[in-house]
Order: structure tokens, then C-alpha cells, then sequence
């Protein structure tokens, strides 16, 4: 057999094996007395085993620094680590929503979602942590104003209608309320005064004194009061106390379930959200999970689409669908309201008319989640007892049910016991919307309101369906179904149509039909038309059981203020016809308004006025209107720019006030005036002011605004010289010193009637020796121009001379 492969080769390999013997083993033990100095230096290393106790290592969150050091404690003869919840919870690492349902201290190793990297050469430590254990950043989509409590100063404003008709049935009307307010609440009384010939009479309608808390949401009445009520309820007019919850004193709350749109950023990026291609919201947010919150502008079905975008230009947009319901409350809220008191009779007719009895009324409110909200009423006097439940519960994504049962007991001649029970569906969307609603009630139930003589409605049946059609046309379908006692009164079925022909013009079709009485049916269409010049123009033909109308009418709506506004219609039915017009001028201190018509040979015309007399600091004012808050400003100057939120609002009067309507009431509103076009001589002393007024009641704005009055003088010596330049001037008056200028020119500020100035300077190099004098002058403050310049005067040696 042949010799192997590389056989010649043995021999010489085992000659150098000895040599290399020794180089190996070098290598070997090197490696070996370097292994403890890679193991500390190496980043991934866990602590080793053998070292125990407590680290206090700076903390790092998914590789970004938090800025925090934590205490960890390395479990003995391991290389793991603990530590505690609550300080895990402080950089970030939510692990429980409540606290105190862990332990005190968590082996790091046994938490899902969470994994850590220990370095000892820096005693730091990374955890990185999944989205759901970290804690999400939170953006406010809607801005909410702080609570501020609301203040008014003592004052009192008379609202008022007047209006008077001329011609056949001539009459004269003033609808008038008249309220004092002061930082205890609002009194508010409003009444009618009519007349007619001979005939005059006064109707008192309501009157209640209210105070409201923002802080608490909530509001007391005692006098008049409209109590409240369910949508399965009926509302009666009282006289007595009344409590309850008041969201309008925060309109910026939302009280309805809204949606919590949520995502998460790798790196810190832009996020926009639209709700149904509306941007609602823009901003930034850091890496990691954020939850927008307050999400608003939909009320139905609808789509939100979260856009994320990182310095990089990547984008990311996430389509989330959404339902939203106004009526029903949001997890926790409360709406409630409870009134005692006597019921109110004959409103309308007699001033003060009410039952002998007290009754009780009370409605709650709660949302118990973000798809239920439960609802209760009860009402009570001595010949009546009433109460019921009901829930509103959202389906979802399609749509919100609702259903309520109530019972009575009552005496007297309707006694006995009845029963009512509601069912209920809704669904909106951009698209077609349902609502159907139907209630039944027995023959023996009642409430508050049928022991008055307004009967309950025994069926209540309503079905309303519309769709939005292609083309800018829309589509209204519904059913009415009411029966008061065992007859049916009225089933009418309608329906509406309308679309836009152009973008200046729109049709719309109404139709309907008595379903029990026969040839009860009718038939309206409307032609609108917007013309230049912020004039429209509209043409109506009808038809309504059997008689036909029509209608031309142009018109043209005023601005705010100091702009006239005008209508004309000419129109006719069956056979008669009329021609009436209608003008109206808005003035800084009233509405105007008058109308003429003429029709079947007889023509008639009337007039009217509305406004407001508001008397606060010692004047009696009048305005256009107040509004829900309004503020008093007061300069003490006429003629001054006044500025609502930087926006000129007007001008104050002879007196240097300005009534300031239309304000935000228990919100900051910001006051001022434009100091920039003010005379020199004018100094402002505070040129804003933010106001909380309380609803219903003014508030004093002091803006104040003093004279600065100042002069110019030139000085000069015995001998006509200017007075040397830099010389050293004390004023009389107190002023701060100053020093003369060149030519002996001296400006004097706060000047007064009589006016000493005092001058000093030392002895210079090539000037005159050190001198001392006084000039003396008066100063007429009412003739003089603001920085009159005077002189020259003289300034008399003294012999107190400084060296």
C-alpha cells in the first residue's frame, strides 16, 4: 500500500512541537488572568453572585436617561434585582392602577413585560419596559379654564321690550325684567304691562333670587322656578326652593362619555387627530405611549384618524370609529335637581296663583359608565305620589336604547294607581340617523302636572328617519301618534326634502298628511336665494287643505351696531292679499325696529324698542344690552379706547365710562385700554384688567388714568449765559434730580403751580468757577399746553456756594 497523505510531513511537525509548547501556554494563562477584567467591564454582565446588598444605580427607561437614582437590592447568592413598586411607579412603570396591591418589593425578573440591562462600571441600569406597563402621556385636546370664583359689584339692570301698534286694535306693551345683583347672588323679577284704550293691566311672571357656586357646579333658586325634569317626565312651574346641578356655569366641561384615542411614538413625534376629516387637534408629543383626552365635535357615529409623524418625515395614521352621545353622562357625573314648594296656577293670567298644597319634585342623573347612564324622578304632595327608573344604554358602535317605567298613586277624584313605561332607539351618523320613541301610560296614572288640569298623554309615538342624499340634497321622514284619554287626537306623517341648486341657492319641499282626517294635508316649497350685498331673497308657494298661499319676500340683516337692516313681503291666500315691511336699526344704546302693513283695504304699523338701564357706581347708563355678564369700566377720561381680549369694543362717554356686554361669566375676561393713542401729558397707571363676573350681574372695571403734567425750561445767568451743561438740579416739588442739558435747557417732571429749582456745579478746567443759584416760576396746569416750553429764566446767584 502506498504511504498516506502528508506522511514526510510528520516528523518535522513533532521537531517543533516542543517550541510551541510554551508559546501556547503563555496565551493561555493571559486569557485566563484577563477574564475577571473583561467580566466588569463587559455592559451586558449581571451583577456577580457573590455581591449582595443595597445599589443605588441611575435609572434609564427604554435608553433614555429619567433623570432619577432609584434604590435596588440584589437578592443574596443570585444576580437578580429588586425593587420597589412606588419607585418604580415614580420613573414611569405602572404595575398595578391601585396602590398598595403589590408587594413592597418585586424581583424585576418575575415582572411581565419588563427586562433590564445592569451596568457597574457607570451604576446605571436600563429597564426597558412594554407600552402597557409604561405610563402614558396625557394631552388635554381641549383647553379647560380654571375654576375662578365670580364677583359682581352692587348694581342693578331694567331688560326691556317695548312696543307699540297703531292703526285698528291700537295697543301698547312693555315686557320689562328688572334685576339687582350683588356678591351674594341675583334677584330677578319680570313682568307685562299692557295698554289698550282704556284698558290697562300688569302681569307679574316670574321672580327668584339664585346664587351659584362653579366651584361645586351647582345653584340654589328661591322664588319662582321650572323644575326639572327626564325625557319620560313633565317639567311644572313651582314657587318655592329649588337645588340642582348647574353645568352652564361650565359650558368648557364635557359632561357626555368621550373617547380616549391612544397610540405610542418610538421617538418624539407630531400627532394630529381629525375626527370625520376635521382636525381637531395638533401637537407633540415624547416617545412612548400618550392618550389624547376631551375629545370633541361629534355627537353620533363618526370616524377618528390619529396621524402620528417623526422628525424623519415617517408617517402613521391609525382610523379608529367612534360613537358619541350628548345625552348620556360620563362615568361619575351626577345631574340631579330638588324642589319643594307650592305648584304655580294660572301662569300667564294671574300674577300670583298657587296651589294650597306643597308638593315635592326631584330628578337624578348618574353616569354609571361610559355606555349606561341610569335615571330616576319621583314627585309627591298630599294627593299624589309618583316615582319611576329608567337607563340609557349605548349598543356599541350602533346606536344608544333607552327605556323607563314610572307609577302613581293618587287621591282625591282621580284616584287610583297607574302605570307608564317609555322605549326608546337612536343612531346618528353623517350619513342617515333613526330616532324612534314611544310611551304608553295608563288610565288611572298622573302627576303633578294632571292634578292641574293638563292631562297626561296616554300614546306618544314618534319615528323620525333622514338621510343625506348625493348632491348636497337631504331627506326627512316621520310619524307623530299622540292620544289624550281612549280617542285618538292626531296621526300625522311628514316629510322633507331639500337640496342645494347652487351655492347661492337652495329648494326645500315640506309635505304632510292627517292620517284620521281626511283632505287635512299639506304642501309648502321654498325657493332661497342669496343676493350681493348680504340681501336674501325667498319665494314660497303652499297649499294647506285646500287654500293655497304664496309669499315674495327680500331682506336684509344689520350688523352688530349702527347698521340699518330691512325685509318686504308681499304674499296672499285664497283671494287676499297683503304688502308689509319691517326695518330695524341696532344703536349703541337701543334696537329699533318698526313695521307697515297693509292689507284688505286696512292699514296698520307698529314700533318697538329694546335695551337695557343699568345703574352701578353712581350712574344710571344705557345699552343695547347686557347679555348673560357684563362688565362697568371706568377711566375717568372721555373718549377712551376700550379693549375687550385686544379687541376695541368702543369708546367711553363723557363721563369716562364704558358698558362692556357680553361677557363670559366665572371666566377670565381681559379689560384694558389702548394707552398708545392717549395725549402725553395722560399717565396710566394700570392699563388692564381681568374680570370674573358671575352670571346675570356686572362687575366694576377700574382702569386708572392720571395726568402727567411736565415742562421745559431754558436757564440762564445774571448775565444772559446759558447755565453750565451738567450742572446738578434739585426740584422743589420732591422730583428725583436731574441735570441741565445743553443751552441750560431743564426738564421738569410733575410740574406744580409755583415751581424753585435749585442748580449746583463744581469748578471744571476751562469753565467758570463753582457756582449756586435758584430759579424760581409758576405754571398755570389749566392753560398751559401739556410740555410747554419755558424761558428763558434767569437763575439767581446764591451765596451758599458749594466749593
Amino acid at each position: 500500500m502506498g504511504a498516506p497523505p502528508h506522511a514526510s510531513t510528520l516528523p518535522a511537525a513533532r521537531a517543533r512541537l516542543p517550541r510551541v509548547l510554551p508559546l501556547l501556554a503563555c496565551i493561555l494563562a493571559a486569557w485566563l488572568l484577563m477574564a475577571p477584567a473583561r467580566a466588569a467591564d463587559a455592559p451586558l454582565a449581571a451583577p456577580a453572585a457573590a455581591a449582595t446588598g443595597e445599589l443605588y444605580l441611575e435609572v434609564k427607561l427604554n435608553g433614555r436617561s429619567s433623570g432619577s437614582v432609584m434604590r435596588f437590592v440584589q437578592l443574596p447568592g443570585t444576580a437578580r434585582l429588586r425593587a420597589s413598586a412606588e419607585d418604580l411607579r415614580s420613573v414611569g412603570v405602572v404595575l398595578s392602577a391601585t396602590p398598595g396591591a403589590l408587594p413592597d418589593e418585586l424581583d424585576l425578573d418575575q415582572v411581565p413585560g419588563l427586562a433590564y440591562t445592569y451596568d457597574a462600571a457607570t451604576q446605571s441600569i436600563d429597564l426597558r419596559v412594554s407600552d402597557a406597563l409604561r405610563t402614558p402621556f396625557v394631552v388635554e385636546t381641549r383647553p379647560v379654564r380654571p375654576i375662578a370664583t365670580g364677583s359682581a359689584s352692587p348694581g342693578a339692570v331694567v331688560n326691556y321690550d317695548l312696543y307699540s301698534r297703531f292703526g285698528a286694535g291700537a295697543q301698547t306693551s312693555l315686557l320689562a325684567e328688572a334685576r339687582y345683583f350683588n356678591a351674594q347672588g341675583v334677584f330677578s323679577t319680570t313682568a307685562l304691562a299692557q295698554v289698550q284704550g282704556q284698558r290697562r293691566s300688569v302681569l307679574r311672571y316670574d321672580s327668584a333670587w339664585s346664587h351659584a357656586d362653579p366651584a361645586t357646579l351647582t345653584s340654589v333658586q328661591v322664588g319662582d322656578f321650572i323644575s326639572r325634569s327626564v325625557p319620560w317626565s313633565r317639567s311644572i312651574r313651582m314657587g318655592g326652593v329649588e337645588y340642582r346641578k348647574n353645568f352652564d356655569l361650565r359650558p368648557d366641561v364635557l359632561t357626555y362619555p368621550v373617547p380616549q384615542i391612544g397610540g405610542s411614538a418610538v421617538v418624539p413625534s407630531s400627532v394630529a387627530l381629525y375626527v370625520n376629516q376635521m382636525q381637531q387637534y395638533a401637537g407633540t408629543v415624547p416617545d412612548g405611549p400618550f392618550v389624547l383626552n376631551q375629545v370633541a365635535g361629534l355627537n353620533g357615529a363618526g370616524q377618528a384618524t390619529l396621524v402620528t409623524r417623526d422628525a424623519l418625515g415617517r408617517e402613521v395614521a391609525t382610523s379608529i370609529p367612534l360613537y358619541i352621545d350628548t345625552r348620556l353622562l360620563a362615568p361619575g357625573y351626577d345631574d340631579y335637581a330638588l324642589g319643594a314648594g307650592l305648584v304655580r296656577r294660572n301662569y300667564g293670567f294671574r300674577s300670583f296663583s298657587y296651589a294650597p298644597q306643597p308638593a315635592l319634585t326631584g330628578s337624578l342623573r348618574r353616569g354609571l359608565s361610559a355606555r349606561i347612564t341610569l335615571e330616576a324622578h319621583g314627585e309627591a304632595s298630599p294627593r299624589l305620589v309618583n316615582g319611576g327608573a329608567g337607563a340609557l344604554v349605548r349598543l356599541g358602535d350602533i346606536g344608544v336604547v333607552n327605556g323607563a317605567v314610572a307609577a302613581s298613586r293618587a287621591g282625591g277624584i282621580a284616584a287610583g294607581s297607574g302605570v307608564q313605561a317609555s322605549f326608546g332607539y337612536q343612531y346618528l351618523s353623517p350619513r342617515y340617523a333613526i330616532d324612534a320613541q314611544s310611551t304608553r301610560a295608563s288610565s288611572r296614572y298622573a302627576d303633578l302636572g294632571s292634578l292641574e288640569g293638563t292631562p297626561v298623554v296616554r300614546a306618544n309615538d314618534r319615528v323620525t328617519v333622514n338621510a343625506s342624499l348625493p348632491r348636497g340634497q337631504n331627506l326627512s321622514l316621520s310619524y307623530v301618534g299622540l292620544r289624550l284619554g281612549t280617542a285618538r287626537t292626531a296621526r300625522i306623517a311628514a316629510l322633507a326634502y331639500g337640496v342645494q341648486l347652487t351655492p347661492r341657492s337652495n329648494l326645500t319641499i315640506n309635505a304632510y298628511r292627517d292620517l284620521d282626517e281626511r283632505g287635512a294635508r299639506g304642501l309648502m316649497a321654498t325657493l332661497s336665494l342669496t343676493l350681493p350685498g348680504r340681501v336674501g331673497a325667498s319665494a314660497t308657494l303652499g297649499s294647506q287643505s285646500g287654500a293655497t298661499s304664496r309669499t315674495l319676500s327680500l331682506a336684509r340683516a344689520g350688523e352688530v351696531a349702527a347698521s340699518p337692516g330691512w325685509s318686504i313681503q308681499q304674499g296672499g291666500q285664497n283671494g287676499s292679499s297683503y304688502v308689509q315691511g319691517q326695518a330695524q336699526y341696532v344703536g349703541a344704546m337701543a334696537q329699533y325696529s318698526g313695521a307697515l302693513q297693509h292689507s284688505d283695504g286696512r292699514t296698520q304699523g307698529s314700533l318697538g324698542m329694546t335695551g337695557s338701564v343699568v345703574a352701578m357706581n353712581g350712574r344710571i347708563l344705557q345699552a343695547r344690552q347686557t347679555g348673560t355678564a357684563f362688565a362697568l369700566v371706568s377711566t375717568g377720561l372721555p373718549d377712551v379706547r376700550v379693549l375687550h381680549e385686544n379687541r376695541p369694543i368702543g369708546r367711553t362717554d363723557r363721563h369716562g365710562d364704558l358698558l362692556v356686554p357680553d361677557l363670559v361669566p366665572y371666566a377670565v375676561n381681559r379689560l384694558g385700554i389702548d394707552a398708545d393713542e392717549l395725549p402725553l401729558e395722560l399717565q396710566v397707571n394700570q392699563a388692564s384688567v381681568e374680570v370674573v363676573p358671575q352670571r346675570l350681574a356686572g362687575v366694576l372695571a377700574q382702569l386708572t388714568i392720571g395726568r402727567y403734567d411736565s415742562a421745559t425750561v431754558r436757564l440762564v445767568d445774571a448775565a444772559g449765559q446759558s447755565v453750565p451743561t451738567g450742572a446738578t438740579v434739585t426740584f422743589g416739588n420732591g422730583a428725583a434730580p436731574t441735570i441741565a442739558g445743553y443751552d441750560g435747557v431743564v426738564f421738569v417732571p410733575h410740574v406744580q403751580p409755583e415751581n424753585v429749582l435749585t442748580l449746583d456745579w463744581p469748578a471744571q478746567d476751562g469753565a467758570p468757577a463753582a457756582g449756586h443759584c435758584i430759579a424760581r416760576f409758576t405754571y398755570d396746569l389749566r392753560t398751559a399746553a401739556p410740555g410747554a416750553t419755558l424761558g428763558p429764566l434767569v437763575c439767581h446767584p446764591s451765596k451758599e456756594a458749594i466749593p
